[in-house]
């Protein structure tokens, strides 16, 4: 027998860690940027979109109001923006988890230790902004990272439910 199918399962479960930690990598150093840089980024994001969006608003003509508009939902992008990083990432942590351990516990074992190793990962991100001048660890930004973990872990178990009805056909 050859040791081709050993090898090509091999690589996929070593390759299945690679997306979480590329995110982790994403995510801490967006954390390691300065109070200003972060703010900075995250408002000219929000000055983008409502440029972007401005032909479908009436009287948006004037710079002052698109930064006006900006400023009102720059804490919005900032908040969405920690849901989809944290969503993104109890995502590719389960992808290593299910690979490994798919035969050796159960579904929603898997949900239970990747949703937990993903607010422990928001935990020692608001940890590790505590040290980042200009920042602050906040345990509400934590729930907020929880939001997008929770959108996930119930994305994952309704595609999981769906895969078995499926199947039963």
């Amino acid at each position: 027998m050859k040791p081709w199918p050993f090898i090509k399962k091999t690589y996929v479960k070593v390759l299945s860690v690679i997306p979480a930690l590329l995110l982790l990598s994403f995510i801490f150093g967006f954390s390691a940027q300065t109070g200003e840089d972060s703010g900075s980024l995250s408002f000219h994001l929000s000055l983008f979109l409502v440029r972007l969006f401005s032909p479908i608003f009436p009287a948006a003509d004037t710079n002052e109001l698109l930064i006006a508009r900006a400023e009102a939902i720059h804490l919005l992008i900032r908040k969405l923006a920690h849901i989809t990083e944290f969503f993104l990432l109890m995502l590719s942590i389960y992808l290593p988890i299910h690979t490994f351990r798919k035969n050796t516990s159960s579904f929603y074992g898997r949900i239970v230790l990747c949703f937990c190793l993903s607010v422990l990962c928001a935990f020692f991100d608001e940890f590790h902004q505590s040290f980042v001048d200009g920042r602050s660890g906040n345990l509400p930004d934590v729930l907020i990272d929880s939001i997008g973990i929770l959108l996930a872990s119930i994305l994952l178990i309704l595609s999981y439910h769906n895969k078995g009805k499926r199947a039963a056909r």
